[in-house]
């Protein structure tokens, strides 16, 4: 598939800008304890909401710059984001690493020209999904479709927070190569060793996967 090669990429390791972020996401309300009811209908002790970012100017830079370490080891042409919610990140990265975007549309035009895809692109050329998170990689193969069926080549998706619960090697058996900025675990690790949270609040979380 696209030649992708299937190897697990590792998180980034813990350096003073992604422990800065780490802690401001959860001051910023985008990491959240207490009991949450997600989209598969399943009771979670935490709730990551990523799309806050964009009320925070200053915590979407510092998440920009942590994807933007990640991205600069890959090889693509353009930026593909996830609508919606990697759509505000996408843009950031946009601007920030001067790389043109394009972004599927959750359902094609019925109207004028009727595109699937947002932007402009080159049968050939090497697009990288971008998204917020991922949880059984779900969103991210919905955006790779369009972007094959439009000529696009697809090998690699970056998120910002792998939840650990199975969207990596959801891909990797699709053919794609999941790039994380961090894990929950190492996020869990860095907010308690910030006092964000308490050891038994990772643990509650973590066994809760």
């Amino acid at each position: 598939m696209n030649g992708a090669i299937n190897v697990m990429i590792m998180p980034m390791m813990d350096t003073p800008e992604l422990e800065q972020l780490a802690v401001s996401l959860f001051d910023v309300n985008a990491v959240r304890l207490g009991r949450f009811t997600l989209h598969s209908g399943r009771i979670s002790p935490i709730y990551l909401d990523l799309r806050v970012l964009v009320s925070y100017p200053t915590v979407l830079r510092l998440a920009t710059a942590v994807y933007r370490t990640v991205l600069t080891q890959l090889s693509f042409d353009v930026l593909a984001a996830t609508p919606l919610a990697g759509l505000p990140i996408g843009t950031a990265i946009c601007l920030d690493m001067n790389v043109p975007l394009i972004y599927p549309r959750k359902t094609a035009k019925s109207y004028g020209t009727g595109k699937s895809i947002e932007g402009i692109w080159q049968v050939g050329q090497t697009a990288v999904v971008v998204d917020d998170l991922v949880t059984s990689g779900d969103s991210i193969l919905q955006a790779i479709t369009p972007l094959k069926a439009a000529g696009l080549h697809v090998r690699d998706a970056v998120v910002l927070i792998d939840r650990q619960q199975g969207g990596a090697d959801m891909l990797r058996e699709q053919g794609y190569t999941l790039h994380t900025a961090t894990t929950l675990g190492q996020l869990l690790t860095i907010l308690e060793r910030n006092g964000r949270i308490t050891a038994k609040q990772r643990h509650d979380v973590l066994t809760s996967l």
